[in-house]
């Protein structure tokens, strides 16, 4: 679901707006993340990410979008040696990720959009074996940290996307298709690597939305299919996703408005490196949030978001977040420091998590 997917879904059939290159904006959004897993896992797990992204108007129909990231992930386990003496296992890595550069075309008011995408293999897509631990954790669909991987090799993604009206809603579809290169996502201890082919990826979205009080409401629901992947001589497939979205916005009163947003990813079952059944999986979130304007283009803007996966063969497992952030804009820029505090468990294990973010945004 963090992959870059560059899928136009417009959901708002007017005209674009007239830009050029001088309606560049930047995005920064440096975050810290950490959960701290008890037993029977006794882990700390923590990322440092510093994204940056850049959305450049070449020309009023054409936009092209750049990002890339610099990250640094750890994690810290609580073990015993064959004496039974305590012992700290560590496993750490850093460095830039991939770069993803994408370029949208519109084509006039009917808003036909064609999308093409390029991931630049700018990070390492290959991990060493003392950094495993760490990248095992940090690609957690549940735990989902900002940067779930560094490197994935060159990859190449095409879209098209059509918005129209239909009466007082807004309909949208699109469709894309991803194709990666082969890359060495391991190398062991003896310096062994492993050669991996993903398979293409075809990815399929319908979406409406509709006006609603001073602000709208939207569904949204994508189906994505994976090809078989190839791990040197070894065929397997990580299985189809589902994904479903609500979302809603309006204002509570003058000064306070909310938002509610719920998405639901059902994973069917794939085939494993050993052409055994993969078992499948759900994650269920949900985030209510309250915007409290304050005067002065400022607002407080408190959260309460939740999480649930389940997996055959898995204990259910469970999170909670406390969060709040500060919104503060002045013309072509914004600023936006926010904190969150998660209570949880994973796969029967307790669980606490905090998170620090600073998004800052440059021009329009």
């Amino acid at each position: 679901m963090r992959r870059f997917i560059p899928l136009a879904l417009l959901l708002n059939a007017g005209a674009l707006p007239a830009q050029s290159f001088w309606d560049t904006s930047v995005r920064l959004a440096p975050q810290f993340q950490s959960y701290d897993v008890k037993a029977p896992f006794n882990e700390k797990i923590s990322q440092v990410s510093f994204p940056v992204f850049f959305t450049v108007p070449v020309m009023p129909a054409l936009t092209i979008d750049v990002g890339t990231a610099f990250a640094m992930a750890s994690l810290e386990r609580q073990s015993v040696d064959g004496s039974g003496n305590p012992i700290t296992i560590e496993s750490e890595m850093s460095g830039l990720t991939d770069t993803q550069l994408r370029a949208n075309y519109a084509f006039g008011q009917d808003f036909v959009v064609i999308t093409a995408g390029v991931n630049l293999p700018t990070g390492s897509a290959t991990v060493e074996a003392a950094e495993l631990d760490a990248a095992t954790r940090i690609g957690s669909d549940f735990l989902m940290f900002p940067i779930s991987g560094f490197g994935s090799g060159m990859g190449f993604t095409g879209g098209v996307a059509v918005a129209r009206p239909l009466g007082t809603w807004n309909v949208g579809f699109g469709a894309s298709v991803r194709h990666s290169s082969e890359y060495e996502p391991f190398r062991d201890a003896s310096g062994a690597t492993l050669k991996f082919q993903p398979g293409p990826e075809y990815r399929a979205r319908l979406g409406i939305d509709h006006p609603y009080g001073t602000g709208n409401i939207s569904f949204g629901l994508t189906f994505s299919q994976y090809g078989d992947d190839k791990s040197n001589a070894q065929t397997f497939n990580s299985g189809n996703r589902y994904i479903g979205q609500f979302s809603i916005n309006n204002a509570l009163r003058e000064s306070v408005d909310y938002s509610v947003v719920l998405w639901n990813m059902y994973r069917t079952s794939g085939t494993l490196i050993n052409s055994s059944p993969s078992p499948s999986g759900n994650i269920t979130n949900a985030m209510v949030a309250f915007a409290i304007r304050t005067g002065g283009n400022m607002s407080v803007e408190p959260s309460i978001e939740t999480r649930m996966w389940s997996q055959e063969g898995s204990q259910t497992s469970y999170l909670g977040t406390f969060g709040t952030r500060l919104a503060i804009s002045r013309g072509a820029w914004a600023i936006m420091p926010g904190i969150g505090f998660s209570i949880g468990s994973m796969e029967g294990a307790s669980l606490t998590g905090l998170r620090g973010t600073l998004g800052v945004r440059l021009g329009n």
